[in-house]
């Protein structure tokens, strides 16, 4: 069962710029956007990713590859997906290239976001975490 974490304030269809996506250093990433603040002026959100190990964004013009379900989970709601092949592959990966470190990393989790006529966001990485 995938799990909601986060929640748009506003309907999808008020964001007013964005969303954004960009890729920061030490294996971080964002995603932003704007929506009317109550005082008549623009509010910024972020949500932040980090310990990124991969992220891949699908257009309205593929969505239909993640399913109609998963689309409608994850439509102005940040979901963790609990179990998805991408995960056990990179989980897979990142285990084997662990395996001979004193030290084992935090586990890795596959979030998604979708928004109104913009791209689904899938990110794995160890936290999100909205700023």
């Amino acid at each position: 069962m995938n799990q909601t974490l986060w929640k748009l304030p506003v309907p999808a269809t008020a964001i007013t710029r964005g969303p954004c996506f960009n890729v920061l250093p030490k294996r971080q990433c964002e995603i932003s956007f704007s929506i009317d603040a109550e005082n008549g002026g623009e509010r910024t959100i972020t949500l932040l990713f980090e310990g990124v190990e991969a992220f891949k964004c699908t257009y309205p013009a593929a969505i239909r590859s993640i399913g109609h379900q998963l689309f409608r989970e994850a439509y102005a709601n940040l979901i963790r997906l609990e179990d998805s092949p991408w995960l056990a592959e990179i989980g897979k990966a990142r285990s084997e290239y662990h395996a001979g470190m004193p030290t084992q990393p935090r586990a890795v989790q596959h979030f998604m976001i979708c928004f109104d006529d913009d791209p689904c966001y899938e990110i794995i990485c160890e936290e999100f975490r909205p700023t």
